[in-house]
């Protein structure tokens, strides 16, 4: 056998295993959108909280969003995944905003999203939102800056509340962007990442204070 059959013979057996890797891929994200038990995705910055941080976090904004209220979860998923069991139950109107298309399993309530394009939201909740929890995907100036685009185009007005969870190191850039958010006694955990997190909200919050 010459030098030539065995490269053609590696580059098969290569052909096969890729095919193999994507055929595992495909299913994998099938079955994760068939049980919406969707897996953090680390290439997309994607870092699920603790789930008690996720729990609480919908218990907020199941409490003090307010009965009927608009809630966005702008680059959080992992709470969204919390507020969508108990939707039969629940008294908000919760969509979930996300880059990953994995979760457009949620149907309706998933809002593709781009920080990149922070004025590319639904017209139907352009200054209809009256809460907004929000993580946003890198801990940039660059990043927290268009995400803030996005925030002043939903947002009702001062009165609508919002909950920023990110890195500490974001502080002075929140101050000049949000300069009423207020650092809470709440601190989010990830069970995979060391950074200093912490959260921030504009308004007197019995559950983020306390």
């Amino acid at each position: 056998m010459s030098d030539s059959d065995d490269e053609i013979t590696l580059s098969i057996e290569s052909m096969n295993a890729l095919k193999e890797f994507l055929k595992e891929r495909e299913e994998t994200v099938q079955k994760e959108q068939e049980t919406k038990e969707i897996q953090e995705d680390w290439q997309l910055s994607q870092f699920w909280y603790a789930e008690e941080t996720s729990e609480h976090v919908a218990k907020v904004l199941e409490t003090e969003a307010g009965e009927s209220s608009i809630v966005v979860c702008l680059s959080t998923p992992s709470i969204y995944k919390v507020l969508d069991k108990y939707k039969e139950t629940s008294k908000i109107n919760s969509f979930l905003f996300e880059y990953d298309k994995r979760f457009s399993c949620y149907g309706d309530r998933f809002c593709f999203y781009d920080y990149n394009q922070p004025l590319n939201v639904p017209k139907e909740l352009v200054e209809k939102v009256d809460y907004i929890c929000l993580d946003p995907p890198f801990l940039s100036e660059e990043c927290l800056e268009k995400v803030t685009e996005t925030i002043k185009l939903l947002r009702k007005g001062p009165e609508t509340k919002l909950l920023l969870m990110t890195g500490r190191i974001q502080w002075p850039h929140i101050q000049r962007l949000l300069p009423d958010m207020k650092i809470c006694k709440f601190e989010p955990k990830h069970p995979r990442l060391q950074n200093d997190f912490f959260a921030c909200c504009n308004y007197d919050s019995k559950l983020l204070f306390e």
